[in-house]
């Protein structure tokens, strides 16, 4: 048996049915939802800011804030998108109201959308992509939280358009609108940097 894995009891309940338990008062199935969860929300808010420690904070207080409104959560409804909704409204306030400064991106490779480009190339086009790659983190960085927003749920959690509009409770026009001028964004960033190096 491996022993890394969780309790079978965390994977034979459902979502549903640690909530009611949660609602009724019962700590211990709030907790197995936190487990259950807590490595993906703390992964989505690092997306956003960037910042380990900052992204640590995000996720607990998505989790406090979930806790004290786990009785107003409708059954049936996703309890991810919910924990997503309240992690994406804490990361944007943050980079909107404290103005937080993101550092220029250290991405692990694993989770790098260019990672499967580079992996049989020779060693002058892997330093040219890791580059791009660089410059492509550091113009996400750059967008605004709003954008921003969109742009990770769809690009790294790979949510579809209704998810998004769901999880950050917006109509899909504007989801729309915002992926489009995220990577318009990107694109005249980038532009900019193809240009230096032609």
């Amino acid at each position: 048996m491996n022993t890394s894995e969780e309790p079978a009891s965390v994977n034979q309940e459902s979502d549903d049915e640690l909530i009611i338990k949660a609602q009724k008062g019962n700590l211990h199935s709030f907790d197995l939802l936190v487990r259950r969860y807590q490595k993906k929300i703390y992964f989505l808010a690092y997306r956003m800011v960037k910042d380990h420690d900052t992204a640590d904070d995000i996720a607990q207080q998505t989790f406090v804030n979930a806790y004290f409104a786990i009785k107003s959560f409708k059954i049936g409804y996703s309890f991810y998108t919910w924990l997503y909704r309240i992690c994406m409204n804490l990361s944007i306030n943050l980079l909107k109201h404290q103005r937080l400064v993101i550092p220029e991106s250290q991405f692990d490779q694993k989770t790098s959308p260019l990672e499967k480009q580079t992996t049989r190339a020779d060693p002058l086009s892997l330093l040219a992509s890791k580059e791009m790659e660089e410059r492509v983190e550091k113009a996400i960085d750059s967008l605004p939280p709003k954008y921003k927003a969109a742009f990770v749920l769809r690009i790294y959690e790979d949510l579809s358009y209704e998810e998004i509009a769901k999880t950050l409770k917006i109509s899909l026009g504007t989801v729309m609108s915002r992926l489009f001028r995220a990577r318009e964004k990107i694109q005249e960033d980038l532009k900019e940097y193809k240009e230096q190096v032609s």
